[in-house]
């Protein structure tokens, strides 16, 4: 096969297949979301055993003597006072729990990252080969998550073995001063280059996986034997590969640049992985995307017209998610509602009051372009993760709202009344009603995984509700476009007005 069919393949795969492909990319911010419930569970804990024993008052208290005024990046020192304050929190139960929490964070999040990347290049693969990618893709998780996990686990055990060798020779090295410190610079390079090695001869165990499907330690000597069987395909993958990193390290790069990170995050997710993916798979496989696979067939409009359309489409999918779940709108909304009030209640008995900073119309800047671009670009992250994650039944989509309207509700306690409205309410009467509808769909999501998991739906059902989702999030982008635009370049106007400043 020619390495440029390859290379199409992987460039029209997320323009060919957004619908059906792109779903299970943005399956990937679920991960996260879906690990940290352990960890709000663990916080949860904490605070009531703290609020019961009396300690979480104590602690409020003697955090306002802390004078933090008196700390200097220069000369970095504790703040006085600050010791012994943490003190009255940090118990050996305390730490007990967030130990426990983190550790069952770290496994579930393995776990899921395991089923989404077994889930994602399955679609991949269904979309070179012409089968439903989504379909395809429910399966693939659901039938190789074991062996993706049993991976990742033994990837992150040889780089971090390999990383605390190096680290423990390394530092001991240093001890015999400016002889053992090139020589720990050498020990430093030596592992470099091995994990660079380690890392292509792995490079193709996940494609085997999927296009193989003989197993783990077959798809491990698959990918071994690759540059051995196929070098010059392996030499341009890793030309490719490199291209691919420096590229969207430009991307990255650029976007910081400029202060949009988050813009470059969302490029990475749905434009960078599936086009590497997609290149990956097809050469692996020896076969390409077909020239008339497409959701279009012939009759194909231009790429505006169908940035267009798929942007109508999702506003007509939100429209239409809003009317036929008012069930779940309405737990959504209970659900933050209730975590705003407790949030206030959990902080505002504390006498903390902050006023308004002191330029309010300026902010964020004179032109906060920076601003709007991350404040949507991670609204809308947030939101995709809170949704899939909810497919863990529901759960992970409820944990998110409530941690959002906590951290809401937590900061109206502590702020003065008016200049928190006056600085929340403007975007906040857009941006709130989108985080309840991510979050309902969330937990529609979770009601279509205790269904499959309980036998009562199937892997089309399952994937006709990823792409149904996935076309409601491209309509609350275009809400937390909205709401971002007001925020940036709006709310500070507002707010001023209000506090006449």
């Amino acid at each position: 096969m020619r390495i440029s069919t390859a290379l199409r393949s992987g460039f029209r795969l997320p323009d060919r297949y957004p619908i059906a492909v792109l779903p299970f990319y943005l399956l990937a911010t679920s991960v996260g979301v879906v690990a940290r419930v352990p960890l709000f569970v663990g916080v949860a804990i904490v605070v009531a055993v703290l609020s019961s024993s009396g300690r979480l008052g104590t602690f409020a208290e003697r955090i306002q003597q802390v004078d933090f005024t008196a700390f200097s990046s220069a000369e970095p020192t504790v703040p006085t006072g600050l010791p012994e304050a943490l003190a009255v929190v940090v118990t050996p139960l305390t730490v007990t729990v967030f130990g426990l929490a983190a550790l069952a964070s770290l496994v579930v999040g393995l776990l899921v990252a395991g089923g989404v990347r077994a889930g994602t290049l399955s679609a991949v693969l269904a979309a070179i080969d012409g089968r439903d990618p989504a379909l395809d893709g429910v399966r693939g998780a659901s039938r190789l998550w074991l062996p993706f996990v049993a991976f990742s686990l033994l990837r992150g055990v040889l780089f971090g073995g390999l990383l605390v060798v190096t680290a423990v020779l390394a530092t001991a090295l240093l001890a015999f001063g400016p002889m053992g410190a090139l020589a720990a610079v050498l020990v430093a390079l030596a592992a470099a280059s091995l994990a660079l090695v380690v890392g292509l001869l792995l490079a193709f165990t996940e494609q085997s996986l999927v296009v193989d499907g003989d197993g783990l330690t077959s798809a491990l000597g698959a990918s071994v034997r690759f540059p051995i069987r196929r070098p010059v395909d392996f030499l341009f993958y890793v030309l490719v590969a490199a291209a691919a990193f420096v590229g969207n390290s430009i991307v990255v790069g650029t976007a910081g640049l400029f202060g949009v990170t988050q813009a470059g995050a969302v490029l990475s997710i749905l434009l960078v992985s599936p086009i590497l993916d997609g290149f990956k798979t097809s050469l692996y496989a020896e076969r390409g995307l077909g020239e008339r696979d497409d959701e279009y067939g012939t009759d194909r409009p231009t790429r505006r017209r169908r940035i267009v359309a798929r942007t109508r489409d999702g506003v007509g999918a939100l429209g239409r998610f809003v009317l036929d779940h008012p069930g779940w709108n309405l737990v959504s909304t209970l659900v933050l509602a209730g975590s705003i009030l407790a949030g206030y209640a959990a902080t505002s008995g504390y006498g903390i009051q902050i006023g308004a900073p002191g330029d309010v119309a300026g902010v964020f800047g004179v032109f906060p372009v920076d601003t709007f671009v991350n404040i949507a670009a991670n609204n809308w992250l947030v939101a995709a993760g809170s949704a899939y994650g909810g497919l863990a039944l529901g759960v992970p989509a409820a944990a998110s709202l409530a941690f959002n309207g906590l951290l809401v509700g937590s900061l109206a306690g502590i702020f003065e009344l008016v200049p928190f409205l006056a600085l929340v309410v403007p975007h906040g009467i857009v941006e709130l009603p989108g985080l309840v509808v991510a979050g309902a769909l969330g937990l529609h999501l979770g009601r279509v995984g205790w269904r499959a998991y309980r036998g009562r739906d199937d892997a089309a059902s399952v994937a006709e509700a990823l792409q149904r989702a996935f076309r409601v999030l491209v309509g609350l982008a275009v809400v937390f476009v909205l709401a971002s635009f007001i925020e940036a370049f709006l709310t500070p106007q507002i707010a001023a007005f209000v506090l006449g400043g």
